[in-house]
Order: C-alpha cells, then sequence, then structure tokens
C-alpha cells in the first residue's frame, strides 16, 4: 500500500507552513492567586489567547499526573 503525499514537501517540516506565535498562559483563582503559569509557548498565530490557554493548560500541565506509575499485579494477566 502507498500513500501519496498531499499537504507537506518533500524535504520539509510539516510545520514549515505554519506561522507560530510566542503566547502566555495563566489560571488564576478567584482571589487573583496565579494556579498554573506557563511563558513563552508556541502556538499557531491564528490561535486566539483561550485556544492558546486550552492548549496550555490541557497537554502541558502535569498536576495530578504521577510522576511513576505503580505497578499492580493482577491475576489473569500475564506480566
Amino acid at each position: 500500500m502507498r500513500i501519496e503525499r498531499r499537504f507537506t514537501k518533500p524535504g520539509q517540516s510539516a510545520y514549515a507552513e505554519i506561522e507560530f506565535r510566542k503566547a502566555l498562559s495563566e489560571i488564576k483563582n478567584p482571589d487573583g492567586s496565579v494556579v498554573f503559569r506557563l511563558d513563552n509557548i508556541d502556538v499557531p498565530a491564528q490561535f486566539s489567547q483561550v485556544a492558546a490557554d486550552i492548549l496550555a493548560q490541557k497537554y502541558f500541565r502535569k498536576a495530578g499526573v504521577p510522576a511513576r506509575l505503580k505497578k499492580i499485579e493482577e491475576n489473569d494477566v500475564p506480566s
């Protein structure tokens, strides 16, 4: 099976045609204290600030994600 190239050019990055800008994303509590802040993230230039915030907060924030997974033995699953 052969898949033909449609949206990129040979030898060129898939992101070469997309213009990017630097953005700042912050999540604040109602009292104004900052919960999450990420500065200088690259987002597509046409993204709104809301879209940049969603990108930063959903894909770069690691709060609540364990640094390491804990292995759990299960009787019916080979390890």
